[in-house]
């Protein structure tokens, strides 16, 4: 009993360093980092002053909410990170005015969001992988990522975002063991009503979890069916749907969904004529508070200029700052980290998704004992079909977020901003650590197994090294002498309570 209770202790104190570290790490960027410095945080926390002063919810054209210049606000938009963080502020202005202590208190709720991601992420590779390398090096790469750290590190909606996306795709994941049970129709229920309160720009992988959910029910070949008087089995051919689950399950969900989101959209229905999303009423605000450079019907746009898409892709600096920002581009989009971390990342990524998505397994599976072959609980024992609606769903939810972003930059403001794509983190770190599996495989099968199985495990190693010294040299040598160079670090005079 002594020797078990040891082994846990062992296996729990990984665990628990890891959570410390990235409780720690996005902590410090919150505590550094001056007011209004990371995108946009001075007109977001506009919406979070006015809850916090008035108690209650702004309407999207309040002039004390509105945008300089740009116009419209933040409050058109899901705001659920807003209202949380406004009403701690409020309570705790009950105990302190020190608008420092306050402003870090609100980022300290997504500070708290990106812990929870980062559990949520350790749980995926748990159902993705069954070796412990693989599944610690998918962790280490999606949550110390610069960029993730930076994003939940100010006031914001997308870390609830990207947390919703983490809870979901562990939902669709052990759903796919589990048959949907009703402890996982109730995380994906949660995981929805997180994303739908967060960011549109995360919406697709809603449209994705209901494809997955909803084929996985529809069948394709023979249908059992019941014992004829004769004794043979009837049952039909072709495409069948198993209704039963799907629809109980289904409505078990949206009751859920609909029990927490509903007040939001009924709200926006009632405050903006019936439009739900608010989407064209925050356009038409725009139009009567813009300046004339930032108004929809007179600003620059590469559509309105009549300029091809691909001249905005491929002929400026869009797809360079895109992938530069996803990896690490703090404050403003002015702080860089080195340059070779940007090479190593890039050429890194090409090479693992290459492996992944080109090197057939007969090149790198080795022998069926071997670790690095077996996949995860939930891949492993969801089966062929279970696998593919998984690879379809995160494909779309993929396809949609980058499309979205490229249609936002085109149509609407050009913003070649990584932050906009960072949540498809996920499923992105998947191909890439699928491709350190089979290169692990690789070594193991081309070198005798002991010593290939040793070096796959110092591969691992390495790559997550490299990702941790790289976030540290990010933090400690680009971030904290940025800010320790500024004159009133911790100046927060801009804040009104």
């Amino acid at each position: 009993m002594k020797s078990h209770n040891n082994g846990k202790k062992t296996f729990l104190v990984p665990e628990i360093l890891f959570y410390l570290s990235v409780f720690a790490a996005i902590t410090c960027f919150a505590m550094v980092q001056s007011y209004g410095e990371p995108p946009d945080e001075v007109n977001r926390f506009k919406v979070v002053s006015f809850i916090c002063r008035h108690g209650y919810l702004p309407h999207g054209a309040d002039p004390e909410v509105l945008l300089d210049g740009y116009g419209a606000s933040y409050a058109f938009q899901p705001m659920l990170t807003y209202i949380i963080q406004g009403f701690l502020l409020r309570f705790l202005k009950l105990f302190t005015t020190d608008s420092y202590v306050l402003l870090v208190s609100a980022r300290m709720v997504n500070v708290v969001f990106g812990v929870l991601m980062a559990y949520f992420v350790r749980q995926i590779s748990r159902e993705l992988w069954e070796n412990p390398y693989l599944q610690w090096t998918f962790t280490v790469m999606t949550v110390f990522l610069p960029q993730n750290i930076f994003l939940h590190s100010y006031i914001n909606t997308d870390s609830m975002a990207m947390l919703a996306v983490a809870v979901i795709c562990l939902a669709l994941l052990r759903a796919q063991r589990t048959g949907y049970d009703r402890k996982d129709c109730i995380l994906l229920a949660v995981g929805i009503i997180l994303c739908a309160m967060s960011y549109y720009n995360a919406y697709g992988i809603i449209l994705a979890a209901i494809l997955v959910f909803a084929l996985n029910y529809v069948h394709i070949g023979k249908q059992a069916g019941t014992q004829t008087a004769h004794g043979a089995a009837a049952g039909k051919t072709g495409l069948w749907i198993e209704w039963g689950p799907l629809l109980g399950k289904g409505i078990f969900i949206s009751v859920i969904v609909l029990a927490g989101i509903s007040w939001w959209f009924i709200r926006n229905g009632l405050l903006y004529d019936g439009d739900i999303i608010a989407m064209n009423a925050r356009r038409e605000c725009s139009i009567q508070t813009a300046t004339e450079d930032f108004n929809p019907l007179t600003r620059f746009t590469y559509l309105n200029a009549g300029i091809p898409l691909t001249d905005m892709l491929f002929g400026t600096s869009y797809i360079t700052l895109v992938f530069k920002s996803f990896i690490a581009m703090f404050g403003a989009m002015g702080i860089p980290t080195h340059r070779l971390i940007y090479h190593f990342y890039g050429y890194f990524w090409l090479a693992a998704c290459a492996a992944a998505l080109f090197l057939p397994k007969r090149f790198w599976c080795p022998a069926e004992k071997s670790a690095w072959a077996n996949p995860g609980k939930s891949l492993q024992n969801g089966g062929r079909k279970a696998r593919l609606l998984i690879y379809i769903g995160m494909a779309l939810f993929s396809l949609i977020t980058i499309g979205l972003s490229i249609f936002y930059s085109y149509t609407w403001d050009f913003q070649p901003q990584g932050r906009y794509i960072l949540p498809v983190l996920i499923p992105f770190m998947y191909v890439v650590t699928t491709g350190v599996q089979k290169l692990c495989g690789l070594l193991e099968k081309w070198i005798s197994r002991p010593s290939g199985a040793v070096l796959g495990k110092l591969f691992c190693a390495g790559i997550m090294a490299y990702v941790l010294l790289a976030f540290l040299y990010s933090l400690f040598r680009c971030v904290l002498p940025y800010y320790s160079h500024i004159d009133g670090l911790f100046s927060v005079y801009q804040l009104i309570l």
